[in-house]
């Protein structure tokens, strides 16, 4: 099995026993973007200045799982940040969100990291939801790097910043753990050590303000 990418963690870790993202969780929704512009920012294939977003290069080929994505930020001029978000959390249909969620499923089945389930009312439909064992690695790997004396990846510290921001630490830790956890990223936050993870949980606090200027266009619509 191959490593997973942080957006390929996420998205692990955020989908239902149905094998879906819940079209009403916008925090969740936004989350799976916000890492997918991450993973482009880290790789610079793209840029980001005053809320604003560049193509810098081709999507590499190991990451077209996040190309739907990226065609929403391949314009002819810088794209707002929220234009992103709306496209996804405020849109009228589906459409995009259920074409990124493809690419990145299909690239989790050839990794083995999901396994099939029958969907619909008749069940005729077919979902993908993760291995247990999958799930367990991960969080068991966050556990042992920010709650243990593991040496910390600024990967894990992304992933648990996006959960945290999602509101899903609650599915897979204690009330305590997650109280240390927030407080571990409280310490990056205001540390001067980490710079690459203070800067992707500095970015991902900010990607997620837009959710709310997001929220609030959809609801006067």
């Amino acid at each position: 099995m191959k490593d997973l990418s942080i957006t390929q963690e996420y998205l692990v870790c955020a989908l239902n026993e149905k094998g879906t993202l819940s079209p009403n969780n916008q925090k969740a929704i936004a989350c799976l973007v916000v890492g997918g512009i991450l993973e482009m920012q880290l790789e610079k294939c793209i840029s980001i200045e005053n809320k604003k977003i560049t193509v810098c290069t081709e999507l590499p080929e190991h990451m077209s799982y996040l190309k739907p994505l990226y065609n929403v930020i391949n314009q002819e001029k810088p794209v707002k940040a929220e234009k992103v978000m709306e496209a996804y959390v405020a849109s009228f249909t589906n459409k995009k969100l259920n074409e990124l969620l493809e690419e990145l499923t299909n690239e989790l089945k050839v990794a083995g990291t999901v396994e099939t389930v029958k969907a619909g009312l008749l069940g005729n439909k077919e979902k993908h939801t993760p291995k247990k064992a999958v799930v367990t690695n991960i969080i068991e790997k966050i556990r042992a790097e920010l709650l243990e004396d593991g040496e910390v990846s600024d990967e894990v510290i992304a992933l648990t910043a996006l959960l945290d921001n999602a509101g899903q630490l609650t599915d897979y830790f204690s009330k305590y753990e997650q109280k240390e956890l927030k407080e571990k990223l409280n310490e990056i936050r205001t540390s001067d050590a980490g710079k690459t993870a203070k800067e992707a949980i500095e970015y991902i606090d900010a990607l997620n303000s837009l959710i709310i200027a997001s929220a609030v266009i959809a609801s006067t619509i």
